[in-house]
């Protein structure tokens, strides 16, 4: 009797072990669960849909550090999931744009060696990604660093009157897939959802993003003549003979690169909506410089010795500028003192047909002419 006392008494105390590390697991399990949820919900002052993250980013533990700028209209988060994806999260009060460079609106990645797409379907926004650079041959990490950017007109009766909301993701999904690319899209129109209705701004919002393009690099060339999107209208001439473009699609910030028949490139022509028309005349402000764009010149050919020429349009949010700059494969501050009249002519009217048509893509009125 005295040994099956002491069996039952090991067999309590293992089963009052076993409760006692379930109940703290499950407590301990769910307090993490809870601390992730609060994280996620305060994070980027409450902009963030915490499902949509999740889904996203993955399911483990949260990290998220805040910064603030108020004096810069700003809003930043950055949120990574250990074992997961993380993202750089941004929401700017347009108001503000062109105070801090080091809060400039998306352009493309570094060096702009691949052209951003359009998001498309209803948004205002870019789609592109940071050129992966593999040192280690063997290195098999297929994480893609991906950005998003979106910008919202307000119609609300809140004094916001515009948000840029811009998403930086990584995740170990390629880009080659189709299928993955929406994923990418994701945290930055949800939080532009809830961004919108926060700030009561009333913005019209585009569809769920179910397809995007892939970024445009600088290796897809088309000759100028099939152009039909960026570059489109655009005659040949003057040694110029391909077209890198891309769609339009309703883009903020559209470009088409010209080159000659070695690839060399010649004109660069960028057309500029809203807030990006905002920052470009605050840059060119600060460089205090007379052959750049200014809201008091609508327009300006290029001259010898000029760096950019360039025309405007109104549009229902405001201004749109439409520049070309010339290259020639050299230092884009490097001014042309020899190019000829037949040069100038060609450049005025390569500029023309790059803002007629996409002035006319986003409902704005006929560019100026010089």
């Amino acid at each position: 009797m005295a040994v099956r006392r002491i069996v039952l008494r090991v067999v309590a105390s293992l089963a009052a072990a076993a409760v006692a590390v379930a109940g703290f697991l499950f407590v301990h399990g769910d307090f993490q669960r809870w601390k992730d949820e609060s994280a996620l919900d305060g994070a980027c002052d409450g902009l963030l849909d915490r499902d949509v993250v999740r889904d996203v980013l993955g399911p483990g533990a949260v990290d998220v550090e805040n910064t603030e700028r108020t004096d810069m209209g700003l809003v930043r988060c950055e949120v990574q999931i250990d074992g997961g994806g993380s993202a750089d999260i941004r929401v700017l009060d347009t108001a503000y744009v062109g105070r801090d460079r080091l809060d400039s609106l998306y352009t493309g990645p570094p060096g702009e060696a691949a052209l951003s797409v359009p998001v498309g379907q209803g948004w205002t926004g870019l789609f592109g990604a940071r050129p992966k650079h593999v040192g280690d041959p063997f290195d098999t990490d297929e994480a893609e660093d991906v950005t998003v950017s979106l910008v919202l007109g307000c119609a609300g009766a809140g004094r916001t009157k515009g948000l840029s909301v811009t998403v930086e993701t990584t995740l170990d999904k390629t880009l080659d897939d189709p299928a993955n690319r929406p994923e990418f899209a994701r945290i930055a129109t949800s939080t532009a959802a809830k961004a919108s209705t926060a700030r009561r701004c009333g913005a019209r919002l585009g569809q769920p993003v179910r397809s995007l393009g892939l970024p445009v690099n600088d290796y897809e060339y088309r000759p100028l003549g099939t152009a039909d999107g960026t570059c489109s209208g655009i005659n040949a001439g003057q040694g110029v003979s391909v077209a890198i473009e891309t769609e339009r699609g309703g883009a903020p910030y559209e470009m088409c690169r010209l080159a000659d028949a070695d690839l060399g490139m010649r004109y660069v022509l960028v057309a500029r909506f809203g807030p990006y028309v905002q920052e470009e005349f605050a840059d060119n402000q600060e460089t205090d410089g007379e052959d750049v764009p200014s809201p008091d010149t609508p327009a300006h050919d290029r001259r010898p010795g000029d760096r950019t020429g360039w025309t405007t349009a109104k549009c229902s949010d405001g201004q749109a500028l439409f520049t070309l700059q010339a290259t020639d494969g050299r230092d884009s501050d490097e001014a042309d003192e020899t190019v000829s009249s037949s040069g100038l002519a060609y450049e005025r009217a390569a500029l023309s047909a790059f803002a007629e048509r996409s002035a006319k893509a986003h409902g704005c009125s006929a560019p100026v002419r010089s």
